[in-house]
């Protein structure tokens, strides 16, 4: 099995912390049931957010084992977990979700954030999840369509020609494909999860959509709004593209079949946008209601022997 590369630190930010509201999982958890919930695995744990997020809406007494195959995020997360008063709660190890170290049916829910998106084979991860959940329990999975992400429009892109919005979806849809092909992932699974626990044998399935939405107007007073503009000025600064570096971008996209001469056009204009965008907000104009389409599936291993 190839070593994918580590996940970029650029998509490990605080904007993390504001993916969801809080009185919404407190709905979800009632829905899914998390008071029967002593035992939870987050996959792909990254630095802890989802699982120290689900720890609010699990039962005071519940353990949460993170599992991150890059040993600078298992660092990172254990000593967020160490800042906590209910440390105790949590432990973070090192592995890969192809090869779930833990024996079948060790957990209550099994669980990931934007994990499935970037592995090659998410339905082999899915296998792995649902062989480790015990009969009856929870696996459950936050994954997006990150291709609706260029066709939001903002205050700014409202104003842009058509040929422009044209490019930057041509632009995103190729990149996508461009990472599929390279197995590196799909970066708009979440619309293929429900059919692919299907698959694995999970019953009950149900699924949900994210009820944050990121939306941005003046004066911009929240924490969320200032971390999330705080952000897209450093892309802008460095010259990503929502986090993504030239050379990522130049990669996949020729990969998925684009011409390596349009490449450095349609880029400039992406970065052009996004750099009126933040500068737009600089000025306090930039406004929009900022949806995506971030699901939460969820679905339960059967009990043996049950119909």
């Amino acid at each position: 099995m190839s070593e994918r590369a580590p996940h970029s630190a650029e998509y490990l930010g605080a904007p993390r912390d504001f993916w969801w509201n809080h009185d919404y999982l407190e709905l979800l958890a009632r829905r899914f049931d998390f008071a029967a919930v002593a035992s939870a695995l987050d996959v792909g744990a990254g630095i802890g957010h989802w699982g120290m997020l689900l720890a609010s809406v699990l039962p005071g007494d519940a353990s949460i084992v993170g599992l991150e195959r890059d040993p600078r995020w298992v660092a990172e997360a254990d000593r967020r977990r160490a800042e906590r008063e209910d440390s105790t709660r949590f432990r973070f190890e090192h592995g890969v979700a192809e090869e779930l170290p833990y024996q079948d049916g060790s957990f209550d829910l099994v669980t990931c954030q934007t994990l499935l998106m970037h592995v090659p084979d998410p339905q082999l991860v899915i296998g792995e999840m649902v062989r480790v959940t015990r009969p009856g329990g929870l696996v459950l999975a936050a994954e997006p369509n990150n291709r609706v992400s260029v066709v939001v429009e903002t205050s700014v892109s409202a104003r842009a020609h058509l040929d422009a919005k044209l490019a930057a979806i041509r632009f995103l849809l190729l990149y996508e494909r461009g990472k599929l092909l390279l197995g590196e992932g799909n970066l708009s699974v979440g619309d293929l999860v429900p059919g692919y626990f299907a698959a694995a044998g999970l019953t009950q399935i149900e699924t949900y959509m994210n009820d944050k939405a990121s939306f941005a107007v003046a004066p911009y007073g929240d924490e969320r709004q200032r971390v999330e503009a705080a952000q897209r000025a450093a892309f802008s600064e460095r010259g990503l593209w929502g986090g993504i570096p030239r050379e990522e971008a130049a990669r996949y996209f020729v990969a998925g079949g684009g011409r390596e001469d349009e490449f450095d056009p349609i880029w400039s204009g992406l970065l052009a946008q996004q750099k009126s965008e933040v500068d737009s907000a600089g000025r306090g104009e930039l406004h929009t209601a900022g949806g995506d389409i971030h699901y939460l599936v969820s679905g339960r291993r059967p009990v043996t022997g049950s119909t």
